[in-house]
């Protein structure tokens, strides 16, 4: 642990920072692997290091030449993941362990709220062994083929954490994801203020689901351009309402609606013939709020797409079609997130009037990576020179300086 100095500061070291990633998931991601090179601890400070640079683990191995081999150490992960995809919650369960191992006690106590939603990573290629493995979706970077993950977010004060991921499958329902999701929020015995979801999750079977396990949510109403809920935005002022939705299958279920009427000085009239305010409908349960206050709560749930960037920003590359191996490079990312929100919290704080205030400049998420790439560098040296045979050298000289 950092250290009072006797200047009166403490100092976060970078060796301490990788003891905290490492502490985590040595504990929490325990994996059957054991060799010469190849020990548990040296596989996770190879993953962390190429999390960090976002590439992959073969690179990370051929510029540390102390290391073991890409090869070998893909192999071995391999052969101690998970090999079917039914097999995947037990590698689930020790992730989901490993994100909520810094939440503090406070934290676990109050009341919290939440945000639902999918994150889709581009896949191209053929499915590993079964065809659940892919999920597709609108095309984005040349494929129609992603591995899904769907994640519970919570939102504490400035404080923004992954609680818990799933590997979602192609058959996979939303009602299916929300109550493999609700599982784990079970585990851990939150108490939930309000559910944030996404407009994707609109529909009759999660509005009951939701209804049956008496949990407040937000869930924006999708509004056609002509009929359905686009009929009630009339007047000038926002309002609640109830509204029937019907399935043939489901039936009808009732709901209540709120609208709100939203002036936001021009931004709604991007285009010529636009209007200067726009409606927006939301589901509501058990949330007693002016239709307005519904619409500042929501806003908060964009804290999840923020979080999904930033996990793409620390996740190991890789073009292997083990659904395994990808979970776990995802299931690091949203670690050291997590692990990133803590320490700011605990290290890059100032005293302010009204209590401690984030210095959002003191402790970057690139900063905290170039840290975690120093730290493992001590323990594995990377490559400092090149050695190539003379006889296949180009007969070519260099030239330094500019011009």
């Amino acid at each position: 642990m950092p250290q009072n100095q006797p200047d009166g500061l403490i100092t976060l070291t970078s060796e301490e920072l990788l003891n905290f990633a490492l502490e985590t998931l040595l504990k929490h991601v325990r994996l059957h692997i054991n060799g010469k090179k190849c020990t548990l601890e040296n596989v996770f400070e190879l993953i962390l290091k190429a999390s960090a640079g976002q590439t992959s683990i073969n690179d990370v191995c051929d510029d540390t030449p102390g290391a073991a081999s890409g090869t070998a150490v893909l192999n071995q992960l391999h052969q101690t993941l998970p090999q079917k995809l039914g097999q995947l919650w037990r590698l689930e369960a020790k992730l989901n362990d490993a994100l909520v191992a810094n939440l503090t006690p406070r934290m676990r106590r109050v009341r919290c709220e939440l945000a639902a939603d999918l994150v889709l990573i581009p896949y191209h290629g053929q499915p590993a062994k079964d065809e659940k493995e892919i999920r597709r979706g609108q095309a984005r970077e040349g494929t129609t083929h992603f591995h899904c993950y769907a994640t519970l977010y919570m939102i504490y004060k400035d404080q923004l954490m992954t609680l818990c991921m799933t590997f979602v499958r192609k058959n996979d329902t939303m009602p299916d994801i929300l109550r493999r999701l609700f599982r784990r929020l079970d585990v851990l015995n939150l108490n939930v203020k309000k559910l944030y979801l996404d407009k994707g999750f609109y529909s009759i079977a999660v509005i009951r689901l939701l209804k049956e396990r008496g949990t407040p949510f937000i869930l924006p109403a999708i509004a056609r351009k002509n009929g359905g809920v686009s009929k009630l935005f009339v007047g000038r002022a926002s309002y609640k309402t109830s509204y029937t939705l019907r399935n043939k299958k489901l039936g009808s279920e009732v709901v209540d609606l709120a609208l709100t009427r939203k002036y936001s000085k021009g931004r709604y009239r991007r285009r010529k013939h636009s209007k200067r305010s726009k409606w927006f409908a939301y589901v509501t349960y058990r949330v007693r709020t002016h239709p307005l206050r519904i619409f500042q709560f929501y806003r908060r749930r964009f804290g999840i797409e923020s979080s999904y960037r930033q996990m793409n920003r620390v996740r190991v590359r890789t073009s292997s079609t083990n659904p395994a191996l990808r979970l776990l490079y995802v299931g690091v990312a949203f670690l050291l997130i997590n692990l990133w929100v803590r320490l700011k919290q605990q290290y890059a704080c100032d005293l302010h009037r009204k209590g401690r205030r984030v210095n959002p400049r003191r402790l970057t998420l690139l900063r905290m990576m170039h840290l975690i790439i120093r730290a493992v560098e001590q323990r594995l040296k990377p490559l400092q020179n090149l050695r190539v045979p003379a006889s296949q050298v180009a007969s070519v000289s260099l030239r330094g300086g500019a011009g």
